[in-house]
């Protein structure tokens, strides 16, 4: 009988931790360069609590929006900018820079874009024109190129959250000529229809939780009601 209330409380708290990633992608539907979070369906070693704590990110590319903004970039096709956070990298295809005071080029968290062959990237001469290649050009003087790597083949990133990632040092592959669009960035892959779908299914999921558990409650009042008669 233990085995019905154990597949209730699975139920339940798989539909809250649905609940929760569909919060948080529709939390940034508007967030450039937001990958749509999804709940693992793949268990770890049987261990559901595990399973839950799994995050799967849809890679999927979300659509270039034209802002105008000089350091607005948008990534054709794959790759990730490179970010110093802190004394860690991570990547990103959230392109939507600004200039610090001190020249460098940030992320509205505060971290840095960095330049092809590593360093951050500054612009002591303000906002300079990006070429597609991520070439940084003062008229016709190049001044660096933004960095933009892609996963080596057969390797995964791993979600720090909907928009930052983590790659081990081995499978970052440098991309020598990417393609860049200046004034525009990617938006967010989320769709507010699918996250309002994935609600619906938790919340039907969770009232199937909670039936069980009546049914368990039901069926343990009859037994101890008729245990009580047999006794007497």
């Amino acid at each position: 009988m233990s085995g019905l209330v154990d597949s209730a409380t699975a139920v339940m708290r798989a539909s809250s931790a649905r609940v929760d990633r569909a919060a948080v992608n529709v939390a940034n539907v508007s967030t450039p360069g937001f990958k749509r979070q999804l709940q693992s369906s793949d268990q770890v070693n049987g261990d559901f609590a595990a399973t839950l704590s799994r995050l799967r990110v849809d890679m999927q590319a979300g659509k270039l929006v034209e802002t105008g903004r000089p350091l607005d970039l948008a990534i054709n096709g794959s790759g990730f900018f490179q970010l110093k956070a802190g004394d860690k990298l991570v990547y990103s295809r959230q392109g939507n820079f600004s200039l610090a005071s001190d020249g460098r080029v940030i992320t509205p968290q505060g971290y840095t874009l960095q330049q092809a062959g590593g360093g951050d990237l500054v612009l002591d001469a303000g906002v300079a024109k990006i070429a597609a290649d991520g070439t940084i050009l003062d008229g016709d003087k190049p001044l660096g190129q933004i960095a933009v790597y892609s996963i080596r083949e057969g390797a995964s990133a791993t979600p720090l959250d909907g928009s930052l990632f983590t790659l081990a040092d081995d499978d970052a592959e440098a991309i020598a000529t990417p393609s860049l669009r200046q004034g525009a960035v990617e938006a967010s892959n989320v769709s507010l229809g699918d996250e309002m779908i994935s609600m619906m299914g938790a919340l039907r999921g969770a009232e199937t939780g909670a039936k069980l558990v009546q049914v368990y409650d039901d069926l343990m009042g009859k037994a101890i009601s008729t245990f009580g008669q047999v006794g007497r």
